[in-house]
């Protein structure tokens, strides 16, 4: 794991002042590149063959050279076929130079060949170009600007803005999709104009004047099927076994690995399976011991105790605790925001950040259940694109099982849908009343799909995981951990995509395979409930605690001046919600956004 940077030209200060400000992501060492035609560089975070494979690495004659972050989980079995064609190795047992000889071997095609977490530029000078690509589902990040006969990449966007070849804008369309509608990172856009991110399952060719091309290289496809070919029993045993391997290949490391945990679950799921590979002899280099972190909020109605510590006596884990608090958070939200780069949906990440700073203490490598919700119907919203998909397939019966066997948990959320939709205009928050006129042409014409497993599909692919991403990436890397999520292995992933819908929800049940592929691999307790809470915060009430400092901000002369908000309206509105919340209905976060992005614009723009 490591961070890289890199642009046209040749300029070692610049590159080096670009590594200077990724250093977190890489403490174990620098490797530049400089030549006429480019410069890159990476910071190196040392996991696979931690005293060889220092980067650069370059083929045999030094004609090709590559900069890499993230890992390979089946380089060893592309090792051994590029040593059966000939291939000579320079380290012990380095995943990058699978990718460098792979190349060399295959060309582009070499992505066909890899899998894992991964962002690399490779420098041909064959053909005096670069190769820059990015893994399938966009686990690691890789941000771009292409304007002005100037090319700049790098992990972060910080490492852009500090070349000084950027000025420093927000993108209109972006913010205002984001305070309108909730959406961010499903386009190419950031929202930094100008800067742009390389889409997951994507690769581009740069050449002297800028980038050549861009193409998609990962092609997945979903089931739109209702029904079920199988018996349930068949496909949940495809799926620990395939959930197992995949897990095994994630826990491959030469340092200290750790696993986060939340109490749901999936993590409930990576912890104890992840036991399992111990007893049968997987090393995580922790000395036999298998560490969990955990954040807990003591007293608050969120404290996930119960399940985590079910877990943790169950798989006999080393546990150590992060306690998120409102006072802590507000001490240091502008690090925060300044670490996560762009504004984000809610202060729930934080929680993972406070967990990554605790882990820093005792493991390099983390793993977490991050994906399993998106890729398996775990969230309510999506039973009504169970209800068309059983509807417009036929499936009368099992829709009408499962209305009965979930009535308690789907009666009650959608009770609260119609409340909010029958308050008085006047107690509904709405960001349009406070946003200036001219702020408010912007569209998002985004409709979940008929289809279950199609709005899984989008979910994962655009509008929901690449954010979580962003978010993993961001906390963990803060803190020089490697977060891995072998929920989103691809093999997994394209596995999952091709399960029939009514192996996502079934009676009674979501996450219905899941449950049934971890019968007797996980405590029942977590397997069989119901509750859903994950690594969040008090969120809500952390900002009225908070009220009178956001107030402050929202009545400032710079927030007044950023001629987006009616901030009377803002103001006005904050504080009725600050006295009576209840009284208030709608996204309660939309202050949050408000709030996030002013903090974001004072922190990168001003």
């Amino acid at each position: 794991m490591c961070g890289i940077v890199g642009f046209s030209g040749k300029n070692e200060k610049m590159l080096h002042s670009m590594l200077g400000t990724i250093e977190h992501r890489g403490p174990d060492g620098e490797g530049m590149e400089v030549n006429n035609f480019f410069s890159i560089g990476m910071r190196r975070l040392a996991i696979i063959d931690p005293n060889g494979g220092w980067q650069p690495i370059y083929n045999k004659d030094k004609s090709v050279c590559i900069v890499f972050n993230g890992e390979i989980y089946n380089y060893q079995e592309v090792w051994k076929e590029l040593q059966t064609l000939g291939y000579e190795f320079s380290t012990d047992h380095s995943d990058t130079e699978t990718i460098l000889h792979g190349y060399e071997e295959w060309g582009v095609y070499v992505l066909n060949k890899i899998k894992g977490m991964f962002a690399f530029a490779i420098w041909d000078s064959r053909i005096q170009k670069l190769f820059i690509a990015r893994d399938r589902l966009g686990i690691k990040p890789l941000y771009y600007y292409n304007e002005n006969g100037k090319f700049v990449f790098g992990s972060e966007i910080k490492a852009l803005l500090v070349t000084n070849l950027i000025h420093r804008e927000y993108d209109e369309e972006t913010l205002m999709k984001f305070l309108m509608f909730r959406v961010h990172d499903s386009t190419e856009q950031t929202f930094f104009k100008g800067i742009k991110r390389l889409q997951p399952g994507h690769y581009m060719i740069v050449g002297e004047n800028g980038i050549e091309g861009i193409k998609k290289y990962w092609n997945p496809t979903f089931n739109p099927n209702f029904k079920s070919e199988k018996t349930d029993d068949e496909y949940a045993k495809e799926f620990y076994d395939l959930y197992k391997s995949t897990i095994k290949r994630h826990i491959i490391s030469d340092v200290p690995v750790g696993v986060s945990l939340s109490g749901g679950l999936d993590s409930s799921g990576v912890v104890s399976v992840m036991r399992e590979l111990m007893l049968e002899g997987s090393d995580l280099h922790t000395s036999g011991k298998l560490f969990t972190f955990s954040a807990l909020y003591p007293g608050k109605s969120i404290d996930e105790s119960k399940y985590i510590n079910e877990v943790e006596r169950y798989v006999e884990s080393t546990p150590e605790y992060a306690y998120p608090s409102v006072d802590k958070f507000w001490e240091e939200i502008n690090e925060w925001i300044i670490t996560q780069e762009e504004p984000t949906i809610s202060s729930a990440p934080y929680a993972y950040y406070s967990v990554y700073r605790k882990a820093s203490e005792f493991v390099k490598v983390m793993l977490s259940g991050n994906g399993g919700d998106e890729l398996l119907a775990g969230y309510l919203p999506y039973f009504k694109s169970y209800a068309t998909s059983a509807i417009n397939q036929g499936e009368y019966i099992p829709l009408a099982r499962e209305l009965v066997k979930s009535f308690g948990i789907y009666g009650k959320y959608l009770g609260e849908l119609v409340s909010s939709k029958l308050s008085s205009k006047s107690n509904l928050l709405s960001m349009k009343d406070f946003l200036l006129e001219e702020k408010k042409k912007y569209k998002y014409n985004y409709k979940s799909s008929d289809n279950l497993n199609e709005r899984l599909f989008n979910d994962v692919t655009q509008y929901s995981t690449p954010n979580l991403l962003r978010y993993e990436d961001k906390n963990s890397m803060a803190f020089s951990i490697e977060s891995r999520v072998p929920f989103l292995d691809s093999d997994l992933v394209e596995y999952i995509f091709n399960l029939p819908i009514d192996q996502k929800i079934k009676n009674g049940w979501t996450r219905y395979v899941y449950r049934n592929a971890m019968k007797g691999h996980m405590p029942e307790l977590n397997r069989l409930r119901r509750s859903k809470i994950g690594f969040t915060n008090p969120e809500q009430g952390w900002m009225r605690d908070k009220g009178d400092i956001i107030l402050s901000i929202f009545e400032s002369d710079l927030f007044k001046s950023r001629g987006i908000y009616d901030t009377n309206a803002v103001v006005s509105m904050f504080k009725k919600w600050i006295i009576n919340p209840d009284a208030i209905q709608g996204d309660g976060l939309i202050f949050w956004r408000i709030l996030v992005t002013e903090l974001w614009m004072r922190n990168y723009l001003d």
